[in-house]
């Protein structure tokens, strides 16, 4: 088993025991003490757990970003669907900025009937993956990779990206609500932030668990700094429609792009309902 799938395996197992001891998840996962060590050390080191007494205690969820090997194996068909929506979007020549979501990582795979495209990223999957297209120039930035997230962040990242204007910032955040897009860590809200206003139009990929009451306290951004929204579900609550209708500008609810469940959010059709 991957070590992607045994740690999405022992936080499955968290959330229904969030108290456990050491013995008791090891013959729960069937998983040498060893292994189960290592995959516990990860967990730890992104504050999910707490190791105390021989018990594996899981720590409140909230304002807690989850390590990449968890997220990445988090709604995969609905990532991918949101990217494949997304893709629709770009031309040939764009300048294009990608972030350090798991979710929009899955943009990488529908850019390859693309030429001469101009990608920048924090993203080291990203740019590990269309490093060898020779009609794309890829650019990632410096600065400090945070371990556990295929993330480059920090001043250094911010700096970098500040050269760049592109056609589109394809991003996601952690929770979206009345009041904007958050964000679980600081130095990717920056990163992002940075990216949002460099470019010509922000693109933001959310699945509809993202759309809760403020989870995360650090503000990625308003929703009037949003173009465009790329959802799963039409968004039937119906304030919160008439605030994305007047916070994010032109924009109304089409079914232009849709992909099976997939909603494009976007300025070609006025007037649409949100039932």
């Amino acid at each position: 088993m991957k070590s992607s799938q045994r740690i999405n395996k022992l936080i499955e197992i968290l959330k229904d025991h969030p108290t456990i001891h050491i013995t008791t998840l090891q013959k729960n996962t069937n998983t040498p003490i060893s292994t189960l060590r290592r995959d516990l050390m990860i967990l730890e080191q992104q504050h999910l757990i707490k190791r105390e007494a021989g018990k594996i205690i899981l720590l409140k969820q909230e304002n807690i970003e989850y390590a990449w090997l968890y997220r990445e194996n988090k709604n995969i068909l609905l990532k991918d669907k949101l990217c494949k929506t997304a893709s629709n979007l770009i031309q040939n020549n764009n300048a294009i900025f990608i972030d350090s979501s798991t979710t929009c990582t899955k943009l990488a795979t529908y850019l390859n009937n693309f030429s001469n495209l101009k990608i920048i990223t924090n993203n080291l999957i990203v740019a590990s993956q269309l490093q060898n297209h020779m009609n794309f120039s890829v650019f990632i930035s410096g600065g400090l990779i945070k371990p556990y997230s295929q993330s480059v962040l920090d001043n250094e990242a911010i700096r970098f990206i500040h050269q760049f204007k592109t056609k589109y910032a394809f991003v996601s955040c952690s929770t979206i609500d009345l009041s904007g897009l958050y964000m679980a860590d600081l130095l990717q809200a920056q990163v992002k932030r940075e990216a949002i206003k460099q470019s010509e139009k922000t693109v933001a990929l959310i699945d509809s668990s993202k759309f809760k009451n403020n989870q995360d306290f650090i503000k990625l951004c308003d929703l009037s700094d949003i173009d465009i929204l790329i959802t799963d579900k039409k968004i039937t609550d119906t304030k919160f429609y008439f605030v994305l209708v007047l916070a994010i500008i032109y924009t109304y609810l089409t079914a232009t792009y849709v992909t099976e469940n997939i909603s494009f959010i976007t300025e070609s059709s006025a007037g649409q309902c949100c039932s």
